[in-house]
């Protein structure tokens, strides 16, 4: 394995004792405010948000310009979902000439949130990183072809001059090499995978295509222009139902395969209007369309999945295509077009220049969105894989957050960390090069003044050594699923269907790991019904027992989510009813509150719909403002997807250990800690801090 140059810039940091200018002090005059802080920073790291504000409000109600309290209430208030009041508390704390840059980046990102759309509308990227596949003599690999993001951050690349596929991590460390077992790989071009982690790649002068990967390998094709036979495969992509439609370009025309290897069709010849391909190239496939771009006809063309040619996009826009993607939510396409990447909208047809090369000879033959709102490309000559970025993007930075510090075995203390870009989308793939902790340690010593003892007290921000990283939360790991259940009469006479959807969610979650299932009914005061632990068969005897009335959503999700705190990275709220949301529904707290709380806790609303009313706009909104989504409950395909989109959500959470150097005070001294995390020329930073067990 091997560190990029990208790394080199993560080791830059000072290792030297810093002087503690980052972080308030916990110096409180009478004790009552001291207990009173210490007990509301524990509830804080137990998830106990409202209790939490109570307590830092007496902390400051004994001492009103306690700064630290003061930031902490604001921590509170932005977890409980009360967004304008946290920026009020912290604004008045960042007016202040003591408050540290980071705060004041807080603040900004917090205001700014609401102006930065995901998934980005930018369209002058620049580069903010290059995996070079050579440095001096040294060559690592050459002649990236193809990119293929993976849902943990990682990417699959695939280097034809060196006959393999590689593995990378989003700091471009190699973490994997795939040669293609005994025969080895010729010329590797192109990659598509299938949901089961199976791997096609094309093999441009093995005139063959071979599957890698869970399944059992297997190599297919052969050299010719009969059915099923290939010239130089380029391109690949794989539909829903797994089969393979790969770029022929020697015989000009692309060939469809099931996923065990058998010839389905072939298709590119002139037809109707169709003038046939001249030089086939990338293919993507969208909603039971095909998109395959034509280098020498400089244009776009659209088939059915059986081959019809329907329609031609971007002519007379385009240099000379090649690979293709799709980004911003599957309305546009990502034309890489020799010096430069082009985003092509669908419907309008409206072509935009999103990067242009400085190269004059560069060749990207190869684009594809990373999973953290960049842009990933080949440059096929320059042998070298770019990381692009939007200027937004960049500069707004990463938005970190101490999510939950855990120190009961101290002096061992392991920590929760959140990364987010600045609209709020998880930041995935991190290691431990990307973080960089620092504790705040008190030193007392005793020195002699004119013959009087005196003692000193110096604080300091010491670099943490030595830390651990645990792992994300991309990959496997525990679900805890509240049904959030309307008891309304409508319901009650939806009751087989409610069941059956019941049946369907729970059992659609992988045996290996089932989800802590609990329920929760609304009503004018939400009750448990199922306690966490709760099987299919007592959630169903328990839900919608009786009809009742005064259903209140605000007071239910609340309810619901106050079970889930502290969070998990995929801790969801099911809500299962008609739709319709009673107009008093909202009594207590604003919808904005409401998605704010979701949000800022990592709680992701599902609506699972009964019956042909239109959905209420308030529950729409907080489903998509939370990262979930809404689906009918009748729908043919069934509502499989509902735990499948559970299970694979990316949370950007990552987990981190240390031994603390400082001390406890058997458990009464505040101990001060920062977290900072850096990928590519992005940064961010939190404080926060915490208690020992007292002793």
């Amino acid at each position: 394995m091997r560190k990029f140059a990208i790394l080199a810039m993560l080791a830059l940091y000072l290792v030297g004792v810093l002087p503690l200018s980052a972080q308030w002090r916990a110096e409180f005059t009478t004790p009552g405010g001291a207990e009173e802080f210490r007990l509301g920073v524990e509830a804080y790291q137990k998830g106990r948000f409202s209790e939490a504000i109570l307590l830092l409000e007496k902390a400051l109600a004994f001492e009103g310009r306690q700064e630290l309290a003061s930031y902490w209430l604001g921590r509170a208030y932005l977890k409980s979902g009360y967004v304008a009041t946290a920026l009020r508390v912290w604004s008045s704390l960042a007016a202040q000439a003591s408050a540290p840059p980071f705060l004041r980046s807080k603040i900004e990102g917090l205001e700014g949130s609401q102006n930065l759309s995901p998934g980005g509308g930018e369209t002058n990227f620049i580069e903010i990183a290059r995996f070079e596949g050579s440095r001096g003599k040294t060559v690592y690999f050459s002649r990236p072809s193809a990119i293929l993001p993976r849902s943990d951050g990682s990417l699959y690349v695939v280097a034809q001059g060196t006959n393999e596929v590689l593995l990378l991590d989003p700091n471009g460390v190699i973490r994997e090499r795939q040669k293609g077992g005994f025969q080895g790989l010729d010329r590797p071009f192109g990659i598509a995978s299938l949901p089961d982690g199976s791997l096609f790649v094309t093999e441009f002068n093995g005139d063959r295509i071979s599957r890698m990967g869970s399944a059992k390998a297997l190599t297919f094709g052969s050299k010719g222009r009969g059915e099923g036979q290939l010239l130089g495969p380029q391109y690949v992509a794989c539909d829903d139902q797994g089969y393979l439609y790969v770029c022929d370009y020697g015989n000009a025309r692309i060939v469809k395969f099931d996923p065990e290897g058998n010839y389905v069709l072939s298709f590119g010849g002139p037809s109707g209007s169709f003038p046939g391909f001249v030089g086939p190239g990338g293919i993507v496939i969208q909603d039971g369309s095909l998109f395959a771009a034509d280098s020498f006809r400089k244009a776009i063309y659209t088939f059915d999945l059986s081959g019809n040619y329907i329609a031609t996009l971007g002519e007379g826009l385009l240099h000379y295509p090649e690979g293709l993607s799709l980004w911003r939510q599957g309305r546009d396409l990502l034309v890489a077009d020799t010096d430069r990447i082009v985003s092509l909208n669908i419907e309008t047809e409206t072509a935009t220049v999103v990067y242009q090369s400085p190269d004059r000879k560069a060749r990207i033959v190869g684009a594809v969105a990373d999973r953290n709102g960049g842009i990933l490309a080949c440059d096929f000559d320059a042998s070298a894989v770019l990381v692009l970025a939007g200027p937004g993007q960049l500069a707004a930075g990463l938005d970190v957050e101490i999510e939950r510090v855990m120190a009961d075995a101290f002096p061992r203390v392991d920590v929760d960390v959140t990364v987010r870009d600045r609209s709020g989308n998880p930041v995935i793939g991190l290691d431990l090069p990307n973080f960089h902790l620092s504790e705040r340690i008190v030193t007392k010593t005793s020195t002699k003044e004119k013959g009087v003892e005196v003692e000193k007290k110096t604080e300091t921000l010491s670099p943490v050594g030595g830390y651990e990283f645990l792992g994300s939360a991309e990959g496997p790991s525990p679900v805890r699923l509240v049904f959030l259940v309307d008891p309304s009469t409508d319901m009650v006479s939806q009751r087989s269907a409610f069941r059956k959807a019941l049946a369907e969610i729970m059992g659609g979650f992988p045996p290996a790991s089932p989800p802590v299932f609990s329920l929760v009914t609304m009503g004018a005061v939400p009750s448990l019904d199922a306690k966490p632990g709760s099987g299919l068969a007592e959630i169903s005897k328990v839900a919608i027992a009786q009809a009742r009335k005064g259903g209140r959503l605000d007071l239910g999700i609340r309810f619901a989510a106050t079970g889930l705190l502290p969070t998990g990275p995929r801790d969801a709220i099911v809500y299962m009813g008609t739709g319709r949301i009673d107009p008093q529904a909202f009594g207590a707290t604003t919808i904005s509150e409401l998605s704010s709380f979701l949000r800022n806790n990592g709680i992701r609303l599902y609506g699972i719909i009964f019956g042909e009313d239109p959905v209420d706009d308030s529950l729409r909104y907080l489903t998509e403002q939370s990262g979930g989504g809404l689906y009918a409950a009748s729908r043919p395909q069934g509502l499989g997807e509902v735990p499948k989109a559970i299970a694979q959500v990316p949370s950007g959470r990552y987990r981190l250990r240390f031994l603390s150097k400082a001390d406890s005070g058997f458990g009464e001294s505040y101990l001060g800690l920062s977290v900072e995390a850096y990928l590519y020329k992005k940064s961010g930073r939190d404080e926060a801090g915490y208690f020992g067990p007292r002793k």
